[in-house]
């Protein structure tokens, strides 16, 4: 969601996705899972394809996008069977996973309360 909202200018959350994104200090992680999600958003918003794609070269310039691994999918097993998520949840464990496996123990999001039970990874206030 930090993505989408970045890419809205309009949107009320363009200022937060902003002061990560921008922010120097970071160094950024997507997951693949992410990626396909933003897709999935725009288009169904109606989001043109060509600023879709545009925005997505940048992410891929200066963001590290991070793939599922066998590792990750053990780390998915474990927190499936921790947390038993249910319906879309699973996705979001899905991303924790792939992360927790590339090192990453912190999550920016704007949906707090999807994340805040998994103690594996704490998070990014927005």
């Amino acid at each position: 969601n930090v993505l989408v909202y970045y890419f809205n200018g309009n949107s009320v959350f363009y200022n937060r996705s902003a002061a990560v994104i921008e922010n120097v200090n970071y160094n950024l992680f997507t997951t693949s899972k992410n990626v396909s999600e933003y897709f999935a958003v725009l288009s169904k918003a109606g989001a043109p394809l060509n600023d879709v794609l545009t925005f997505y070269e940048d992410i891929r310039k200066n963001m590290t996008i991070i793939f599922p691994s066998n590792r990750s999918i053990s780390l998915f097993e474990g927190l499936i069977k921790k947390y038993n998520p249910k319906g879309n949840q699973v996705f979001d464990f899905e991303i924790v996973s792939i992360a927790m496996a590339a090192g990453i123990m912190e999550i920016a999001t704007f949906n707090i309360k999807d994340f805040q039970a998994i103690t594996e990874v704490s998070l990014l206030s927005i």
